[in-house]
């Protein structure tokens, strides 16, 4: 499936399943086949199986993120660090009454005069927010979605660019339920919302007097409207291309709206057929992954204090040494908020990051937004792979603030773009 998706697109940057499509012992196998497709996320539905006696299972959605994480980079020919993995709990049980037993023809195992719940775990409520760069996505599982819950008005209060929710649903046609809830998402806060089900339920969902239907995600978003997405006769698959574009941020404070948001929307639709080739890459031997250098938390908090430099190097760069002390252990502040000291691992993470940042100034000047950025994206043979990711981290930041803010950026030798104006992006998914 992903070598016939790359004949089209080229790259697939994202791999869509729906709701339980895999088993939590497939995740590893999983990240380590797309890792060698050059994928660099996925969403993936988990089915849990239950721990110990008396446990319910779980079901959940997982969010992938390869730490490699470079669009349009060639495929490589092993594996590498472990995947981020973040979980996202579905809060909410399926039932299934009578009217449903017979939509989905299933009296032959439930009987009808009983209401079947979902037998799941349910944790306490909680999302997940994944932002690149300028895109923020968040993912749900099936009937979350609906829920006018806490969990709603959090996802309304920060406004992601994309919703994906996996589904173990029937066709995801305009008149049901999934679309009409999308379209609140769409239009506030203003998110676009792909919802992916099973061909296997879309198939048995049989409504008397209707044929099955083959329409197996949906797309909303608030300035294209909705588009059914099928699956065609042969195809296991669909890729979808997403464009990404400049849109105006506004509040509700009187302040005059401003071109510094991000929104996707969809532009093509391609049907995917297994290739009759093997893939190139399952000729190259798996090699077991190195540890991972960060943990999603430790890399989070990372993140968090590059934004915070890039700010200040953008409006007071005499501030840095004082913000970065701040970032390292032993700061006053987190004893009155009752915080946790950072991780040994963290620590050094944070010291790789003051020494690039308090370095780049020239002849013990005060280091600029400019020397930073320069020294962040400079490539070094002997970097530690901590060094690498901290430098990776350090300029993606730079680079966020600078396209927010319209400055300029050297492309090459002679090659300049205005970065406040940007081309379109396109992401893939499959």
């Amino acid at each position: 499936m992903l070598v016939a998706a790359r004949e089209e697109v080229n790259s697939v940057d994202v791999v869509l399943l729906p709701e339980s499509a895999i088993d939590e012992e497939e995740i590893a196998p999983l990240e380590d086949l797309l890792h060698r497709h050059g994928v660099n996320f996925v969403h993936a539905g988990i089915r849990e199986r239950s721990k110990e006696s008396g446990q319910l299972p779980g079901n959940w959605m997982l969010s992938g993120i390869n730490p490699r994480l470079e669009k349009g980079a060639k495929p490589p020919s092993e594996t590498g660090e472990p995947w981020f993995r973040i979980r996202q709990n579905k809060h909410h049980r399926w039932s299934l009454d009578e009217s449903q037993i017979y939509q989905y023809h299933l009296g032959g195992v439930l009987h009808p005069d009983v209401r079947w719940w979902e037998a799941i775990d349910l944790p306490r409520l909680e999302v997940n927010f994944i932002e690149v760069a300028e895109v923020t996505l968040v993912g749900l599982v099936c009937q979350d979605l609906a829920h006018n819950d806490d969990v709603a008005g959090l996802i309304r209060s920060v406004g992601p660019t994309i919703v994906v929710t996996a589904l173990l649903d029937g066709p995801q046609l305009t008149s049901r339920w999934a679309a009409r809830y999308a379209s609140v998402l769409a239009d506030d806060p203003g998110s676009a919302v792909l919802t992916l089900t099973s061909f296997g339920m879309a198939e048995r969902s049989r409504p008397h007097g209707h044929d099955a239907s083959p329409i197996i995600a949906l797309w909303k978003d608030p300035s294209r409207g909705v588009r059914e997405i099928r699956l065609d006769p042969g195809a296991y698959g669909v890729v979808l291309t997403v464009c990404m574009s400049r849109s105006p941020r506004r509040s509700a404070d009187s302040r005059w709206p401003v071109d510094n948001g991000t929104a996707g929307y969809d532009v093509a639709v391609h049907q995917v057929k297994p290739a009759n080739t093997s893939s190139e890459f399952r000729k190259t031997q798996a090699t077991e992954p190195t540890s991972r250098v960060l943990e999603v938390d430790e890399l989070t908090i990372l993140t968090a204090w590059a934004e915070g430099v890039a700010e200040v190097l953008a409006h007071a760069p005499g501030g840095a040494p004082s913000l970065l002390a701040e970032a390292r252990s032993g700061a006053a502040w987190r004893d009155v908020l009752g915080l946790a000291e950072p991780s040994a691992q963290l620590s050094r993470a944070i010291d790789a990051m003051s020494k690039v940042v308090m370095t780049a100034g020239v002849d013990d000047s005060v280091p600029t937004f400019e020397s930073v950025l320069s020294a962040a994206s400079a490539h070094r043979q002997d970097a530690s792979r901590l060094d690498a990711t901290v430098r990776q981290v350090l300029r993606a930041m730079l680079e966020e603030r600078q396209t927010r803010h319209g400055a300029r950026r050297t492309l090459g030798p002679a090659a300049t773009t205005e970065i406040g104006q940007p081309r379109p992006s396109t992401r893939r998914v499959i």
